[in-house]
């Protein structure tokens, strides 16, 4: 028996019982979707009102320019034959709400060469149904447009159905449900974690996953920073996620207004530290709810891997 192709059978069947459930399963609780309709209506009532203001279109730049933030980050423990690893971090395109975000995403591509692009989940803005066919064709152009060299690994998101992972996977990108992908330098690896989405449908197979990992060089992705702890005790470096655009619509000094987070709130943004563990929560590349940002960008993460250098005489 295919032991991954059997694992992979049964969380399809358990993600579709859960989609079509209108409780959300998280790490602590269980919450009704059915509150979003009041969140809607919240967020309409705010686009009339941005529409009437000076700031509207700087709004709407915002949200519709996503741009590259290039980030060192220094480790300890990261093999020497991985110094200088780069890695492309996407999170949250949500690639059916704001028309031309995928030809802005694919020209922001095209002078960047990565070791590695990972992705953490929310590819389209609607929720349920087949609504996530609209985000196949623009999900192959940006494919097309990365140029990499170990591959794309990508996990999903609260956004997204468990029907995505066959054609993605047919687009050539690998996908980490509740498993671990090994890359190789030499004599040394990285391990990258890919874990379903913990926002709407956590499950224990994402604590037995991490548990599973091998020892050495440990990178999580996971759409939400839910599971800070948990990836920390399981010996991870480095915490790839998003899920919180940084808000998208932030007060003066990037205060978020909203951020739909059970646990991590400090952790909305940028980059963080827990236990000797890296983080990063990446800005989202795309928007949800309302096509615009304010004191946020919509941002593409280029990572550069670095191992400490010995300054001792």
């Amino acid at each position: 028996m295919d032991i991954k192709k059997e694992n992979r059978r049964l969380w399809a069947v358990n993600r579709a019982i859960m989609e079509s459930d209108p409780m959300r399963r998280t790490l602590t609780n269980k919450k009704l979707r059915k509150k979003f309709f009041w969140f809607g209506f919240l967020i309409k009532g705010f686009e009339v009102a941005a529409r009437l203001s000076p700031f509207y279109q700087k709004g709407k730049k915002n949200a519709a320019n996503p741009f590259i933030n290039q980030v060192d980050l220094v480790f300890d423990s990261l093999p020497p034959a991985f110094d200088g690893y780069s890695i492309l971090h996407m999170t949250d395109l949500h690639l059916d709400f704001i028309p031309e975000i995928t030809r802005r995403i694919c020209e922001q591509l095209r002078s960047v060469k990565v070791d590695l692009c990972v992705m953490t989940g929310d590819y389209s803005n609607r929720i349920g149904g087949d609504y996530y066919k609209d985000i196949l064709a623009p999900m192959e152009q940006i494919v097309s447009a990365v140029q990499h060299r170990d591959g794309i690994f990508a996990t999903l998101g609260n956004h997204d159905t468990f029907k995505m992972v066959g054609p993605f996977e047919d687009m050539g990108i690998n996908m980490l449900i509740n498993e671990t992908c090994d890359i190789i330098r030499e004599d040394s690896k990285i391990c990258v974690t890919g874990l379903d989405d913990p926002h709407y449908y956590y499950t224990k197979e994402m604590k037995t996953a991490l548990e599973k990992s091998d020892i050495g060089f440990k990178i999580a992705l996971v759409h939400t920073p839910a599971l800070y702890d948990m990836v920390r005790d399981n010996g991870y470096d480095l915490y790839l996620t998003g899920h919180t655009h940084g808000g998208q619509i932030c007060l003066p000094g990037g205060i978020p207004l909203i951020l739909h987070l059970d646990r991590g709130h400090k952790y909305y943004r940028g980059k963080w530290n827990y236990d000797g563990m890296t983080g990063y929560t990446g800005q989202g590349v795309g928007s949800v709810g309302i096509a615009l940002r304010y004191y946020t960008r919509s941002e593409i993460t280029l990572f550069t891997l670095k191992t400490r250098k010995d300054t001792g005489s």
